[in-house]
């Protein structure tokens, strides 16, 4: 499996690096379009690349080898997020792995070009097929307004129960080896999905982040949800929302995927800020692949 990871990865990276500058940033504010189209929250059911961003124990959830790229911009501070990841949960005893590289730059209108680089690997594993468990080792690298350059390890830990099929809870936590940085921030969330059937899907979301730089608050929450339905396995509608607790905004999220269930799918998720001084704007298009099983 991991060789499998391994050769797909390599091949996605020698991709993206000949690309223009693109981006990336971690998955607490900016999920991949799949989950920025319901609010930002599916750390219940992270499956294929959403488990690496959202919560990796969730890999084990889905038996899928899938390759990922995907890309995103948000207004607020131009930001440019790009990432590529390889995702393989089919081995024999539903272990899950994942591999990633995410690229971010931001290009403020009024301030300095501040970028950064994140490697990182994921394992997943179930219990009983009613628990399961993962873990995400990442290699940080990230350039400040000043530009120093700043590198370091960190780790996330993620749990999720699915006691009966049509419910399923998630635990997790982010960067619990701290960096001291907001583009790697320290943070713990959990979530629930209910599932009233195999096409319709409920999450719910919540977020607790530690504060860098800011004296006047040490930890902000975030709230999100949404809901997904799916069309004869080729076609999905996603809408949510929620409350950004870093910029006290509220706002609303929708996202489309078309599916092939040989080949892959395209997804594209929106983010509007409907209240606040300063609304942001953020849109993501990804493209999965689905890589048959050997």
């Amino acid at each position: 499996m991991v060789s499998r990871i391994l050769a797909a990865l390599l091949v996605g990276l020698t991709c993206a690096v000949t690309l223009p500058r693109l981006a990336f940033a971690d998955g607490i504010l900016f999920p991949t379009p799949r989950p920025l189209g319901t609010g930002g929250a599916m750390r219940a059911v992270a499956t294929g690349d959403a488990g690496p961003q959202l919560n990796p124990s969730g890999i084990s959830l889905l038996r899928s080898y899938l390759l990922e790229g995907s890309y995103q911009y948000g207004s607020s501070i131009g930001s440019h997020d790009a990432r590529i990841s390889a995702v393989d949960s089919t081995s024999g005893f539903n272990i899950g792995g994942a591999l990633y590289y995410t690229y971010h730059r931001d290009s403020p209108s009024d301030g300095v070009n501040e970028t950064g680089h994140l490697f990182g690997g994921s394992l997943s594993f179930p219990l009983l097929e009613k628990i399961f468990l993962g873990g995400s080792a990442k290699y940080v690298r990230f350039t400040d307004v000043a530009g120093t350059t700043h590198t370091g390890f960190t780790f996330d830990a993620g749990l999720t129960v699915r006691p009966i099929p049509q419910l399923s809870v998630g635990a997790v936590g982010y960067n619990l080896l701290d960096r001291e940085t907001p583009w790697a921030p320290r943070a713990v969330g959990g979530g629930i999905a209910v599932l009233p059937s195999p096409t319709l899907l409920f999450v719910f979301d919540s977020v607790m982040e530690k504060v860098y730089g800011d004296s006047t608050r040490d930890k902000v929450m975030y709230y999100m949800g949404g809901g997904e339905i799916s069309f004869a396995a080729s076609f999905a509608v996603r809408a949510g929302g929620g409350h950004d607790g870093m910029s006290g905004n509220t706002y609303v999220s929708a996202g489309v995927s078309t599916l092939s269930a040989d080949i892959g799918a395209l997804d594209i998720g929106f983010r509007q800020d409907v209240s606040g001084q300063k609304k942001a704007t953020i849109v993501g298009i990804s493209a999965r692949i689905f890589v048959p099983s050997m």
